[in-house]
């Protein structure tokens, strides 16, 4: 299922049926293109094991993506890796989700923003919460941090948002971006 939001000038799009993957092992079998949208850019989180989307989605130089996913992790800072066709923005891994909540979303979403701007960045697909398992993550309220982010952010170049989330809280998202939309 894909719904559309519009909040301020920023068009936002979550889906549930453009990765297919297996939840209990966390293996992402296969990311599949949106008919409808193309992207400047693809968030996703700095994992360079096989079954992850960054191997997934690029056919990326295996030692440059491990080099990078480990400076991103080490770092704590979001790392770029670009073609002449797209940006994929590396974020670090979270150590302890259960201390991951609003605030700490919306931090990473205006890092997100702030890259999105240095690269003119206006169109970006969010991957990394289509494998979120919420009975350990505060998936709800992460997404009030990073809608807070995006809605509240005048200097962004980011035009179109696309979040990949899974179907098991596809509804209580889109009642969440619905009560942001304006």
């Amino acid at each position: 299922m894909k719904n559309k939001f519009k909040i301020n000038d920023l068009q936002l799009i979550i889906c549930d049926d453009k990765i297919q993957h297996d939840e209990s092992k966390a293996v992402i079998h296969k990311v599949l293109d949106d008919e409808d949208y193309s992207f400047d850019a693809i968030t996703c989180l700095a994992r360079p094991v096989e079954f992850s989307i960054v191997n997934q989605l690029y056919n990326l130089d295996k030692k440059k993506v491990k080099e990078a996913c480990d400076e991103c992790n080490k770092s704590k800072k979001i790392k770029v890796l670009s073609t002449q066709s797209y940006h994929l923005i590396l974020c670090p891994l979270i150590e302890r989700y259960t201390f991951f909540g609003k605030d700490q979303a919306e931090k990473l979403s205006n890092q997100v923003i702030d890259t999105c701007n240095e690269y003119k960045i206006s169109t970006l697909r969010i991957t990394q919460f289509c494998m979120m398992l919420d009975e350990f993550l505060p998936i709800y309220d992460q997404f009030k941090g990073i809608l807070h982010a995006f809605s509240t952010r005048s200097d962004s170049t980011i035009k179109t948002v696309y979040f990949d989330v899974p179907e098991k809280n596809y509804y209580q998202l889109k009642t969440l971006f619905a009560t942001y939309e304006n």
